[in-house]
């Protein structure tokens, strides 16, 4: 994901070549170059899928109220999302789905100050590889006032997303905020339709 450009380029300059096999330099040699051209088109070409990545953790029950809430506005609207408990998910099961989501939402306490830190781990991951990601979002709780979002937002720089404003609440979601969940799903929901 972090070399979609160097790709994109390296496949231009072999257009119009008539290529029967692949040798790589290390790994199995491959008899069906198309399978492999496909694989790299689709992986720096082709446009996001209609995918929402939802790395959370909850720790009081809060967060985890609010993911579910999102999870289920977002598959109402026919939007599918792959939701990975920070706490237990290996980061090669985020790294892998990255490659076609159009959309990441940040689900995370806060603790102390910040991000919990299972959180900040895939933060780091997300910018780390830049994958094709169009949009962006924060949600979570708190017991008092941090730099939660501001700080995924300073983790993941490299993104070139749109981001949608952050919903954060004190305690357990109430009404209100389970209302902005919804509206966010719709906004998600409309944007991967334009795609």
């Amino acid at each position: 994901m972090p070399f979609h450009a160097i790709i994109k380029g390296h496949l231009k300059k072999l257009d119009g070549y008539e290529i029967d096999l692949i040798a790589p330099s290390h790994g199995p040699l491959y008899d069906d170059p198309s399978f492999i051209f496909d694989a790299y088109k689709d992986w720096v070409l082709d446009p996001p899928k209609n995918l929402v990545l939802l790395p959370y953790v909850s720790m009081h029950g809060s967060t985890a109220m609010m993911v579910e809430r999102l999870i289920a506005a977002l598959s109402e609207r026919e939007v599918r999302v792959e939701p990975f408990n920070m706490t237990v998910t290996d980061l090669g099961k985020l790294a892998i789905n990255l490659v076609d989501a159009a959309s990441v939402v940040f689900a995370t306490p806060t603790v102390l100050v910040g991000s919990h830190p299972g959180i900040v781990s895939a933060a780091y991951l997300v910018n780390a590889l830049r994958p094709k990601l169009r949009y962006a979002a924060v949600i979570g709780s708190y017991g008092w006032r941090g730099r939660t979002v501001e700080q995924i937002m300073d983790l993941t720089k490299n993104l070139k997303v749109e981001w949608f404003d952050p919903i954060m609440t004190k305690g357990l979601p109430d009404k209100a905020a389970l209302a902005e969940l919804d509206r966010l799903a719709e906004t998600i929901a409309q944007k991967h339709r334009e795609l």
